[in-house]
């Protein structure tokens, strides 16, 4: 674990010596290990991140200054690993507790354009439901209800405008 070993393996290293990383990795995996495990918190994390520290030294050894402190330098290399998971760990749990919100508001606001939908007349609510959840068109709707296209498209409109009062009604409601 002295400097004069290490100096000796990164250089044989950069010569394209495989074996003389393996002893490197051989030295320093359990101080690289520990130093994962701490900041990371689970063993499975560490381990994972410490075979990504050890990949990440042997692709960049020729970025390493001084040849007999390689230790220091690849815990460098691991603390910043870490850091950026610990950032991945904390961006991916606001995202989900962002989509959770919206997953709670979403039945809500469908639940509040249900109860809207349901309270619309009939003569309102059938072309409006076909238009929109049943993807027919206006033609096709005159058609199904013996009514004029013009009609079809008046009672549209209509259904919508009243959705509206009845969707803002509920958020004056609310306030």
């Amino acid at each position: 674990m002295n400097d004069a070993a290490d100096d000796n393996a990164v250089q044989a290293c950069r010569q394209g010596d495989k074996a003389a990383y393996a002893t490197l990795v051989e030295r320093h995996y359990r101080r690289v290990f520990a130093l994962c495990l701490g900041m990371m918190g689970s063993a499975h994390d560490a381990e994972d991140l410490t075979q990504e520290v050890m990949l990440k030294g042997f692709t960049n050894i020729r970025k390493l200054s001084d040849a007999g402190r390689f230790e220091p330098w690849i815990l460098k290399v691991a603390r910043n690993l870490c850091l950026d998971a610990l950032r991945r760990r904390k961006r991916l749990k606001a995202r989900a507790a962002e989509q959770a919100v919206e997953q709670v508001r979403e039945p809500h606001a469908d639940h509040d354009l249900e109860r809207a939908i349901r309270r619309l007349p009939l003569e309102l609510r059938v072309p409006l439901t076909m238009y929109y959840f049943e993807q027919k068109d206006a033609e096709t709707i005159s058609t199904i209800l013996n009514i004029s296209h013009s009609l079809v498209c008046q009672r549209i409109r209509a259904a919508r405008n009243e959705l509206h009062a009845l969707l803002m009604e509920g958020d004056h409601d609310e306030r």
